[in-house]
Parts: structure tokens; C-alpha cells; sequence
């Protein structure tokens, strides 16, 4: 198993990379398109998000590969930079969108705890709803406290309709499963 490049190995590597090296292009998007893949689908939540991202980071490695200094650091670190830059300036893109309904996705609020009381009943119920993740709590807050439709779920958080219903019935099973109602 190779454990990695040398300095050296990594500077003639980016060299014939800026140089347009097919073979370069190959063993570089090899060894790094599978954490960079990773580090998107952290940071922006969907594959196809993932995936766009990738194909971004690596053709602007290609186009900034003369720039490369091995002695700044290593070529998987200067790549998640990229990645990493990049992540953040797809989110500040997203976030500075207008919104065509309601209020951003991100910046809707949680549900608290009185307007969780006002629908359901008890302590068990409030267990199941802690025990989704904050996106969860705040879709069924969008869709059944605040009565948004799933289309306008999708608009206010650029997200395909089919995706926001897919996500909505995944976490009301999941909710069903945590909560099951006593038999009497």
C-alpha cells in the first residue's frame, strides 16, 4: 500500500498536472476525489452538491497548480483548503439568495417547547421529537407548526420538491418508530 508522496513527488506531480498530464490528472483525482467528496457532503448535505463540488476542487487544482509550494504543505492539505473554500462559498452563495417564500431555512426557528405542548401531549412525546436532529425538529416545525406546504419548504430552502417530501415521510417514520404509543 502507497502511504503517500514525498515532497518532491508531490511538486514534479502539480508540475505535470499544470502541464495538463492526463496521467497526473488521473493519479491526483485518485487518490484525493474520495475525501473531498466526503468534506462536501459534510459541509453541504447532498451528494449532487458533493459531487459538483469535487469536479470544482479539482479543476481548480489543475488551473492553480503552478501555485503549489511543498514546502507550505502538503498536497492533501492545499486540496481540502480548496474544498473547504469553496464548501463555504456554495453555503455563502445559498445563504445570499433571495427567498421567494417565507423566511430562510436556516433561519427558521426551532419549535419550542410551548408551541411543541400546544400539539402533543406529554413527556413522551417531547422525548421523541429530542430525539431528531435539529434539521428534523425544524422541517415538521416548517410544515406542521407553521403550516407550510412542502413546496414551500423547497423554494425557501432551494432543496427539489421530491427531496423535501422524501425527507418529511423519512422523519415522521422515524418519529413513529421512537414514539409508540402504549398499549392500554
Amino acid at each position: 500500500m502507497n502511504r503517500g508522496l514525498t515532497g518532491d513527488e508531490e511538486r514534479d506531480l502539480m508540475m505535470r498536472l499544470a502541464t495538463g498530464d492526463e496521467a497526473a490528472v488521473r493519479t491526483v483525482y485518485e487518490r484525493f476525489a474520495r475525501p473531498v467528496y466526503t468534506l462536501g457532503l459534510r459541509m453541504l448535505g447532498s451528494a449532487q452538491s458533493a459531487e459538483d463540488l469535487t469536479q470544482e476542487v479539482f479543476l481548480s487544482a489543475w488551473r492553480k497548480a503552478a501555485r503549489f509550494d511543498p514546502a507550505r504543505g502538503r498536497l492533501s492539505t492545499w486540496l481540502m483548503a480548496i474544498a473547504h473554500n469553496t464548501a463555504v462559498d456554495h453555503i455563502r452563495h445559498a445563504a445570499s439568495r433571495p427567498q421567494r417564500s417565507g423566511i430562510p431555512l436556516e433561519e427558521a426557528p426551532e419549535p419550542t417547547v410551548v408551541e411543541e405542548d400546544a400539539v402533543v401531549d406529554g413527556m413522551v412525546a417531547r422525548g421523541a421529537l429530542a430525539g431528531l436532529s435539529a434539521d428534523e425538529r425544524r422541517l415538521l416545525h416548517l410544515a406542521y407548526y407553521r403550516g407550510w406546504t412542502a413546496r414551500e419548504i423547497a423554494l425557501a430552502g432551494g432543496i427539489p420538491l421530491g427531496t423535501v417530501k422524501t425527507r418529511i415521510r423519512a422523519t415522521l417514520i422515524k418519529l413513529r418508530r421512537t414514539h409508540k404509543p402504549e398499549e392500554g
